[in-house]
């Protein structure tokens, strides 16, 4: 037999409660150390769900004011779809800047609508774009452009140009391109 075993059994012999006591040292050693990693995984699982805990706790709290806000949300989608236009409703989309030229007291020259692009996937609104041409006086043209741009439909102006109106009176002319709001 190796003479180290030997001398380790007959140390065994010797001092049975020493060789016990450090056993019993080295299994409970490691199972404080599997223990003590245990211990730190569920301080850490349990911090994680105390700051959820917290979170929910702060939502919770201002669900009142969110609750308000989509609210809010929800009433101005509904107050834009019901000012989309119609692409094929041209009837009632060029008596929207018909309006707009009696309340201004400018005179449209050329209104045309375009054919509009296709819809992007995934988006709900399409432009439908027009181009215009009214004629008036500084004043009447700033008031066409302010009802435009405070009107309840949501458009885009995409070009315009300034100039004189005809030789004939002392008018201004604006071309405008807009893009107007549409469903699709």
């Amino acid at each position: 037999m190796n003479p180290g075993l030997q001398q380790f059994l007959n140390a065994i012999r010797r001092a049975p409660f020493l060789f016990f006591c450090v056993t019993a040292f080295l299994l409970l050693s490691t199972c404080n150390y599997f223990l003590w990693q245990r211990q730190q995984l569920i301080s850490a699982t349990h911090e994680e769900v105390r700051r959820s805990g917290e979170k929910m706790f702060s939502a919770l709290s201002t669900q009142s004011r969110i609750v308000g806000e989509l609210a809010t949300v929800e009433e101005a989608l509904k107050q834009i779809d019901q000012n989309l236009i119609v692409e094929t409703d041209l009837a009632e989309n060029y008596g929207y800047f018909y309006g707009l030229e009696t309340l201004s007291r400018v005179r449209i020259t050329q209104l045309n609508q375009l054919s509009s692009q296709p819809v992007d996937d995934g988006n709900p609104y399409k432009s439908i774009p027009f181009t215009l041409r009214v004629t008036g006086s500084y004043a009447q043209l700033m008031s066409f452009l302010r009802e435009l741009e405070s009107g309840p439909r949501q458009l885009r102006i995409k070009t315009f140009d300034f100039g004189r109106g005809d030789g004939k009176t002392n008018s201004l002319a604006l071309g405008l391109t807009v893009e107007l709001l549409g469903s699709p």
